[in-house]
């Protein structure tokens, strides 16, 4: 069936994006800013649930903006 987020998973990911967006110098209302919440909503939903681990796990905007 479906996993649904609660409301302590939604924390967790508003705090791990916006803690990745200040990282990486990124406006929070950019399209860059959504390609973040994305990949770390990705990373959420296949197990990487430890806030410590978004906000530090590479992804792969990291490429585009700095071309790692």
């Amino acid at each position: 069936m479906f996993d649904f987020l609660d409301s302590e998973d939604m924390e967790i990911l508003r705090r791990a994006i916006n803690a990745r967006c200040k990282d990486l110098n990124i406006r929070s209302d950019s399209s860059e800013a959504e390609m973040v919440a994305s990949q770390l909503i990705e990373l959420f939903q296949n197990g990487v649930t430890d806030e410590q681990e978004l906000i530090t796990r590479p992804i792969a905007i990291e490429l585009i903006l700095w071309g790692k």
